[in-house]
């Protein structure tokens, strides 16, 4: 004899299990991080947007949400690997007791695991500038930059790399420039 709260409950777990889809439900992706000086597009309106408001008046003033400023601070992701976070450990380690051949050794190792990190790249522009290698020191701000994605912080301190190294090359007007780019960074 069975119980019947038990064949009935037994009933309802196998129901609500067919309720389940055998397909994968496919999820939107991240929508993409934007800097703070770029201005979203506004959405799409849809359909069914697009016949429940009515269309506005003729000559009729726009009316737009306040959105606070965004602040500006450093976006940049941390080392993925626990090899490149050692490195840069290491490295600044080695550029702090003026080994500077060391530091850069070593950042150039981390920066064969993570070619695509900006972090890296600033901080070797950095040892470059302590070796007195002007050129690269600027090359490798400008890559930095190049690979930066919405943060002002590490952008303001490669212009700031390159006015020195313009500077200690005897380039005013570029360095003047790239002091430009430092104030315009700034918030």
């Amino acid at each position: 004899m069975r119980h019947p709260v038990l064949s009935g409950l037994s009933l309802s777990v196998l129901l609500l299990a067919g309720c389940g889809s055998p397909y994968p439900v496919r999820q939107q992706p991240p929508a993409p991080i934007q800097s703070s000086r770029e201005a979203a597009p506004p959405p799409a309106p849809t359909q069914s947007s697009r016949e429940a408001a009515p269309p506005p008046a003729q000559g009729a003033a726009e009316v737009h949400a306040y959105r606070p400023p965004q602040p500006r601070v450093a976006m940049v992701r941390a080392p993925s690997s626990r090899a490149v976070r050692r490195l840069m450990q290491r490295a600044a380690s080695q550029r702090r007791s003026g080994d500077y051949a060391a530091a850069q050794a070593s950042l150039e190792r981390a920066l064969r695991i993570e070619p695509r990190n900006p972090r890296l790249w600033n901080r070797l522009a950095r040892v470059s500038l302590l070796q007195r290698a002007y050129a690269r020191a600027e090359q490798f701000a400008a890559k930095s930059n190049a690979l930066i994605q919405a943060d002002d912080v590490l952008m303001a301190d490669n212009w700031s790399l390159i006015a020195q190294a313009r500077r200690a090359r005897g380039d005013r007007a570029g360095a003047r420039e790239a002091e430009r780019q430092v104030r315009s960074l700034e918030y």
